[in-house]
């Protein structure tokens, strides 16, 4: 095993170093934000929130829609440098981050305007319902986004998009691996006309976040890992501060008797190494009917043989490096812990040692004994971990059998079969017969269960998140007072025990006997109310 240096933290925290993973070369580096000076930029932000959100929703769609456009024509830059700072095929920094972003950015324009407009509400109760009833969606103010490297625009732009969009200001932390990136997406924003500290950016580590958790933000969200989301949780506790959470995973793949092997095999080698397997819905655990188990791990094994390693610059790489030291070392511990506990390796479990970056080979355990595999710890890398069963409640009981919840997939000919069974696995979201794209269908609520997540990100859900949900009532009998008001009286009384037999009781016979005692303690309750009204 090769030792490679950590080049990504520089000791004294004042720049961070950002690295190529695929060659140790340093990129650039970036200076860090001084953790004291992040409650004066969300204080700058709460400044310029009232003319922001003032601007109005068209407004908004209007720069937003402008920084899709810059976005759209400066693909290949970002694209480039999401390859260059994390790692990942070129090819995927195109189809999986731009054009999921450019998707999403499309969706949150056309959408938003109908999703932010007031809402009228009818009531069901009948002493209500001349009510004038609506929800208002108000911005929440100064926003905290903290993402991850692994998906380094189509996650933030999650968040921040439809937090700008909703009239909200953001102060963003990317992760520290990533501190370029960060910066154009601050300059997209810049040049398509979003105001000074209505878009702010922090660059730093793990101090720089809990400064902004702490600072006098409205609400944070944090995508990372579950470890972290805990202490996010905690920090906000303290202040009562809002957060949304979309934390770690460990996915389950289930794969059917009837399964189309060929199929179901290439779906899961391209669901568990996309991105170096640093995905937090990728495929991390396989769940195969015995009966094909032999000819699918071998499918498996022979296309994974067949997936070319290399910086994700190349043109034809199909995997790129692991993003960082960290990353590769975690995946080295992961395979020895298999093996000491009966794993078999058939496949990798090694460095890639014609490179000097972070690469390792696609590696697969098959386990013999079910209740040995982990369940309960994100592999997030290149290593698939597979276990024949006897059957698919087998399989159904042991994908549930983890800490986590975010997202699975069951493979399966029987589409009907196939949601019956993702009706009853334990996760936030299940795709049939595909993986991992489910968090770029933008209409999908997107959330975890168990520790893999809190609230809501993407689709409408995910937009309600950045607001207040203000629910208004009008009574339109501006002179009429309400007979629940004071004074109580014996004739009111009675007039309510009367209106809850008619109301709700499940005898007709009943409910048509209280009918004279309510409309005689009504009718007194509006001949009073005229009255009143007449020496007004």
């Amino acid at each position: 095993m090769k030792i490679v240096k950590n080049h990504h933290r520089d000791l004294q925290e004042d720049f961070i170093r950002s690295v190529n993973p695929a060659t140790l070369d340093v990129l650039e580096e970036v200076r860090t934000t001084p953790p004291g000076d992040v409650e004066r930029v969300v204080q700058r932000a709460h400044r310029a929130f009232p003319a922001w959100r003032d601007m109005g929703l068209e407004r908004r769609v209007t720069v937003l829609r402008e920084a899709q456009h810059l976005l759209l024509e400066r693909a290949a830059e970002f694209a480039r440098m999401i390859t260059l700072e994390m790692g990942r095929p070129l090819a995927e920094s195109i189809a999986l981050e731009i054009e999921a972003t450019l998707d999403l950015m499309d969706y949150y324009i056309r959408c938003a305007p109908s999703f932010l407009s007031d809402r009228k509400v009818s009531v069901h109760n009948i002493l209500l319902k001349r009510r004038r009833n609506h929800f208002h969606y108000q911005p929440l103010g100064v926003l905290g986004v903290i993402s991850p490297w692994n998906w380094p625009l189509l996650i933030p732009m999650g968040c921040i998009l439809p937090a700008l969009m909703a009239g909200n200001c953001v102060i963003h932390k990317h992760s520290e691996i990533t501190p370029i990136l960060s910066r154009m997406i601050a300059q997209l924003f810049k040049d398509a006309g979003v105001p000074e500290d209505v878009f702010s950016i922090l660059q730093g580590y793990g101090r720089v976040g809990r400064a902004l958790v702490e600072s006098p933000v409205c609400k944070v969200f944090f995508t990372g890992s579950t470890e972290v989301g805990k202490k996010v949780l905690e920090q906000a506790a303290y202040s009562l501060r809002k957060v949304v959470l979309e934390l770690g995973g460990n996915d389950p793949a289930i794969v059917c008797e009837d399964a189309d092997v060929e199929m179901a095999s290439s779906g899961i080698v391209w669901g568990r190494y996309s991105n170096c397997g640093q995905n937090c819905n990728a495929i991390e655990r396989v769940y195969v009917h015995d009966s094909i188990a032999e000819v699918f791990i071998n499918l498996v094994m022979e296309k994974t043989k067949t997936l070319r390693i290399g910086p994700g610059i190349e043109p034809e790489t199909d995997i790129g490096p692991l993003a960082s030291d960290a990353q590769y070392k975690k995946i080295e511990r992961l395979i020895q812990e298999g093996i000491d506990r009966g794993a078999k390796l058939i496949l990798g479990g090694h460095p890639v040692e014609r490179y000097t970056g972070y690469f390792f080979q696609p590696s697969i355990l098959v386990w013999n004994r079910a209740d040995d595999h982990p369940r309960n710890v994100e592999v997030f890398g290149p290593l698939l971990n597979i276990i024949p069963v006897h059957s698919e409640e087998e399989a159904i009981q042991w994908a549930n059998d983890s800490c986590f919840g975010l997202s699975a997939s069951v493979w399966t000919e029987d589409l009907k079969k196939g949601r019956s069974i993702a009706h009853r696995i334990e996760a936030g979201s299940v795709m049939i017969n595909d993986s991992v794209i489910g968090f770029g269908i933008n209409e999908f609520d997107w959330t975890g269960i168990k520790k893999s997540g809190v609230g809501w990100v993407h689709g409408e859900k995910g937009l309600d998140e950045m607001v207040n949900i203000q629910s208004v009532s009008a009574n339109p009998q501006v002179h009429t007072q309400n007979f629940w008001w004071f004074p109580y009286s014996d004739r009111m009384q009675k007039t309510m025990e009367a209106a809850l037999v008619f109301l709700f009781s499940s005898s007709w016979i009943r409910r048509l006997k209280a009918v004279p005692k309510v409309l005689r303690g009504f009718a007194g309750y509006i001949l009073k109310n005229r009255r009143r009204t007449d020496k007004l």
